[in-house]
């Protein structure tokens, strides 16, 4: 009578792994700059584009036509919950930064 469980057990728990109700581990998806509130505080206007770049790296998005606007975009979409959205936007003149905007939720 046991020999005839074990393989009624794995069987059934073979079949249930394959339902798409039951959901397995996911990994998070994180793409872009990572953009803290931290990271942005440290920026200055008048910083030149070699400075912003060291502190923030290279932008995600370089518009070719506008080389004097840098978008810095990070997405993440964790395991369970909702995605986060945030956003940079940084603009120079004469290789300087003269504005900053953002966007999204910023995580400290």
């Amino acid at each position: 009578m046991k020999a005839i469980y074990v393989p009624l057990i794995l069987g059934f728990s073979l079949t249930l792994g394959g339902c798409s109700w039951l959901e397995g581990y996911r990994p998070p998806i994180q793409q872009g700059n990572v953009i803290s509130k931290q990271s942005l505080d440290t920026l200055k206007i008048g910083m030149s584009k070699q400075q912003v770049a060291f502190m923030l790296g290279d932008p995600l998005l370089q518009d070719p036509f506008d080389s004097n606007r840098w978008d810095y975009v990070y997405y993440l979409k964790p395991s369970f919950g909702a995605p986060i959205l945030k956003r940079a936007t940084l603009y120079f003149k004469a290789d300087k930064l003269i504005r900053i905007t953002e966007a999204g939720k910023h995580s400290s």
